[in-house]
């Protein structure tokens, strides 16, 4: 069978029996997916709209995005909507945001600003739920998988599984160890008391839309899970603000004024992000991404 223009692949026949029935007659028009592929992804035009077919490879990715979009950023601006989901199929049919990458184009820095400020404010909307316990959900927001209620466990335990992993690859020296011990010991105890909050887990400008210099859309809620408000203001300091200033003053006054002890929790997070995506992207394969969480590390470090 020929493939239409710009596509290198088509769902199954069972997943196309199901997207005939949520719209009637539609067409494929592009597709898109991650090196990693944690989905697979489907741009569709039926009846002259746009929607994306999602299909997760993982179930609990599947999860965690129809139930965030369901249930906690429902009814908030600048998200798409599920036009339906298959548990069966593990598809997923989106609405489509209006604007384009936001990675994409270049923005003034006025621009730019008010597009950070959006996100920031955006972000604190969505960080309005909190849980008594740390982890990913099933379709009807129960634990799924393991949960903790410590969240000095839940990160220390992460990245201690992290340096375990990367032992037999040998890819943290003695020096960088120690460091990343000390560091457990100088930030951990910020996290005593901190409840679960719902957070994105990828909120970063690859996953936002843009439209006209604001921000039009917030797009990719496969990581969202029960976790700490800092897992989602951990990646920025090693990158967008390192490289622009500016932006950090635009993202917190639309999210509000970070307390002492929240800029302490986002230090562990870097941490817990840095040792987690070094590991990560050796094993998948994605050694770019691993080489500069590394010099994010370093970073910290002081190197």
């Amino acid at each position: 069978m020929e493939l239409p223009s710009g596509l290198e692949s088509l769902p199954s026949k069972q997943v196309d029996t199901w997207l005939r029935e949520q719209l009637g007659e539609f067409r494929y028009v592009s597709q898109f997916s991650h090196l990693h592929a944690y989905s697979h992804l489907w741009r569709v035009e039926s009846h002259g709209k746009f929607y994306w077919l999602k299909l997760p490879v993982q179930l609990r990715k599947f999860c965690g995005e129809v139930f965030a979009l369901t249930q906690w950023v429902n009814g908030l601006d600048l998200v798409p909507c599920v036009n339906g989901y298959s548990a069966d199929h593990q598809a997923i049919l989106l609405t489509e945001c209006p604007g384009v990458d936001a990675e994409s184009i270049e923005l003034s820095e006025t621009d730019e600003s008010q597009m950070w400020r959006d996100a920031g404010a955006w972000l604190a909307q969505m960080h309005r739920y909190e849980n008594d316990w740390f982890g990913e959900v099933d379709l009807n927001g129960n634990c799924a998988g393991r949960s903790f209620t410590d969240p000095c466990e839940w990160v220390y335990s992460s990245i201690d599984r992290r340096v375990k992993e990367a032992d037999p690859l040998g890819l943290f020296d003695a020096s960088e160890l120690d460091f990343i011990h000390g560091w457990c010991n100088e930030y951990l105890s910020s996290l005593v008391g901190e409840r679960a909050i719902s957070i994105h887990r990828d909120f970063t400008p690859r996953n936002w839309l843009v439209q006209d210099g604001r921000l039009s859309g917030v797009i990719d809620f496969e990581h969202a899970r029960w976790d700490l408000r800092a897992g989602d203001l951990n990646r920025t300091p090693d990158k967008e603000f390192l490289q622009k200033p500016y932006l950090r003053a635009a993202f917190f006054d639309g999210y509000g004024k970070p307390s002492d002890r929240l800029q302490n929790q986002i230090q562990i997070m870097r941490l817990f992000q840095a040792v987690g995506a070094i590991v990560w992207g050796v094993l998948v394969g994605e050694t770019d991404y691993s080489a500069e969480n590394r010099v994010a590390l370093h970073r910290m470090m002081g190197r």
